[in-house]
């Protein structure tokens, strides 16, 4: 739109130039026609007695008889001169000069001081027979020319102004209803992107049906796939379950060396499985996620948690700003605050806090910060690159199998998050989950 106007406007100044030279150039043009006719006058009535010349008659053009009208004429020789009566009482009248016999000239205010100025040189036969060489000139003020070109400038760019205004009026107009439907495909898009809608609805131009086409193909065949995945890796662990619990009870019937030696890689195996595809499933996340309220989940995770370590003493807090959402499955949610709170409540000393609230502004979803807290011992920073690998564990004093933080980091990584540490307001482990705006 805006390219489109200022070619436009350039168009339009263009035009604007090019009339107006045109008109100058007829109003000069015009000028000199007149002066000519003046000149023409004079020669009509012209007399020279004794190399002195004059007119026999008045002329018919009352302007040159009017002092101070504006248009003057005048005879120049040798032997004399004569100028109309127009001149008499002007100070600065125009300065003639003489042309050689055969010659007209014209000039412009810019050859003539400030005058339109035309000249004839012609020869005159005296009584003697002796020829005398004449100039007949005729000049006129500027202002006639000054005022017919300012009136025609101001008309002339009034209605050009005006029938930019109507143009570029059109123009919007045109483009606005030529775009309508880009500008429904884009909020459509927007919707699906938020997670309101599963595909594009509603009828399009012939243009653009195939973009809205293959985009809705596309989300429908990313739908499919996951789910089908997602089916695959059910019945992978469905499978894999089965042969691990007949393994686990064959050792049940065997003697106590045999369970304690081989019941550890058993449960290592059991681990493993369920944490890689944990982190399979979570590789088929979607594009887009419908926005998720975070307080209803995370209230029911930190009730079942104080169910868990309620007898401990534990104590859980939460702050969640009000009305905030997260683009992610609820499933995903839990399980990255189920590690991270499970973590805290393990290694601290009876104080969790859980807080969630709105991070960096974005185009469609702004970010969300995740911070949970506990007083325990801390962590060393240079320890924690080393925790966030599978296996790795803080304090082998207490149960567990290294995987927590492992599958946090996944799932982090998996939104192109960052997970930090920092130093709680209770003293001890405050980790940090930054999840990106969209």
């Amino acid at each position: 739109m805006l390219v489109a106007s200022l070619v436009l406007f350039l168009a339009l100044s263009l035009v604007g130039w090019a009339v107006d030279r045109a008109f100058d150039e007829s109003v000069r043009v015009s000028v000199q026609d007149r002066l000519e006719n003046s000149i023409y006058l004079v020669l009509a009535g012209i007399e020279v007695e004794d190399g002195n010349p004059g007119l026999t008659e008045a002329l018919s053009d009352t302007r040159l008889e009017q002092p101070g009208s504006g248009l003057y004429a005048g005879i120049l020789s040798e032997l004399g001169s004569w100028e109309s009566r127009s001149l008499l009482g002007v100070t600065n009248g125009p300065e003639a000069r003489p042309v050689e016999r055969g010659d007209a000239t014209f000039e412009g205010p810019e050859e003539a001081a400030g005058w339109f100025v035309a000249s004839m040189g012609l020869g005159w036969e005296l009584s003697s027979g002796e020829i005398l060489d004449i100039t007949v000139w005729a000049a006129e003020s500027p202002e006639i020319y000054e005022d017919s070109i300012a009136s025609f400038r101001a008309s002339l760019w009034q209605w050009l102004g005006l029938a930019a205004v109507v143009v570029i009026a059109a123009q919007i107009l045109v483009l606005g209803l030529a775009l309508r439907p880009l500008h429904r495909v884009a909020r459509e898009v927007r919707r699906i992107e938020s997670g309101e809608r599963e595909s594009i609805q509603g009828r399009y131009p012939r243009e653009l049906q195939p973009l809205t086409g293959n985009l809705n193909a596309l989300l429908q065949t990313e739908r499919g796939n996951a789910q089908r995945y997602v089916r695959a890796l059910g019945d992978l662990a469905h499978a894999l379950k089965t042969p691990l619990a007949v393994l686990r009870a064959e050792l049940e019937s065997r003697d106590a060396d045999t369970r304690e030696r081989l019941s550890g890689p058993v449960h290592d195996m059991e681990h493993l499985v369920s944490h890689q595809l944990d982190k399979a499933a979570r590789s088929t996340r979607r594009t887009m996620y419908r926005p998720m309220d975070v307080e209803e989940p995370v209230a029911r995770l930190l009730a079942s948690f104080e169910k868990l370590h309620g007898r401990r003493g534990v104590q859980f807090e939460s702050r969640i700003e009000p009305g905030l959402t997260i683009l992610m499955e609820e499933r995903e949610l839990l399980e990255l605050l189920g590690n991270l709170v499970e973590n805290a409540a393990k290694y601290g000393r009876g104080k969790v806090c859980v807080e969630m609230f709105q991070g960096a502004g974005g185009n469609l979803h702004p970010g969300v910060e995740i911070r949970v807290s506990d007083n325990g011992p801390g962590i060393d920073p240079d320890r924690f690159p080393d925790l966030l690998q599978r296996g790795v564990r803080g304090d082998e004093r207490v149960e567990g199998h290294g995987l927590g933080l492992a599958i946090i980091s996944d799932i982090v990584q998996s939104h192109e998050g960052q997970l930090l540490l920092d130093r709680s307001e209770y003293g001890g482990a405050m980790i940090r989950v930054i999840l990106p705006p969209r």
